[in-house]
């Protein structure tokens, strides 16, 4: 059984699952994810806490580490950070060459935007830490705030968007 971690709006969730949610290009949720021998971390610092099996409701789904799929050749990196829920997420976005936002036909088909070399770090908490993950999946509707050089409005719905100056990253 593969082990999952998700960010939630209250702390840090991680256990065994006989499925990993996943769909086509990234997670879907179509009812409560069951999680084996969970391990809760709560973000007002309490210490971690064994939960046994658990069941997670898919809206409490902000962020989902998983293992990092292959990278398709040829691709842009950008920079981007996203703020969802009580999380400041910066990492780097993928796209194909050539990729206008504006006149891009293609659209996220899922719930869940994916991300690579990013950091977590808990808002309005200094000294809480930081996550670094390779590879992580954001709820495209959690998603209160952009920073990016591209205009992503397709992929983040309801989000405010900040233009960073900034090129594609190696």
């Amino acid at each position: 059984m593969p082990e999952i971690e998700l960010f939630t709006p209250t702390g840090v969730i991680s256990g065994w699952t006989a499925r990993l949610p996943l769909v086509g290009d990234g997670p879907t949720f179509d009812g409560p994810l069951p999680l084996a021998d969970a391990c809760w971390y709560p973000n007002d610092g309490r210490p971690a806490s064994q939960r046994g099996d658990v069941l997670v409701e898919p809206d409490d789904a902000l962020i989902v580490v998983l293992p990092e799929p292959e990278v398709r050749s040829h691709a842009n990196w950008y920079p981007i950070t996203v703020e969802l829920g009580p999380y400041h997420v910066a990492g780097r976005i993928e796209t194909l060459p050539g990729f206008d936002p504006d006149r891009a036909l293609t659209r996220p088909g899922g719930s869940f935007v994916p991300l690579w070399d990013v950091r977590i770090e808990l808002g309005g908490q200094p000294g809480a830490g930081t996550a670094e993950r390779d590879y992580v999946e954001v709820n495209r509707y959690a998603v209160e705030r952009v920073t990016s050089p591209l205009v992503l409005s397709f992929h983040f719905p309801g989000a405010t968007f900040v233009e960073a100056e900034g090129a594609p990253v190696a």
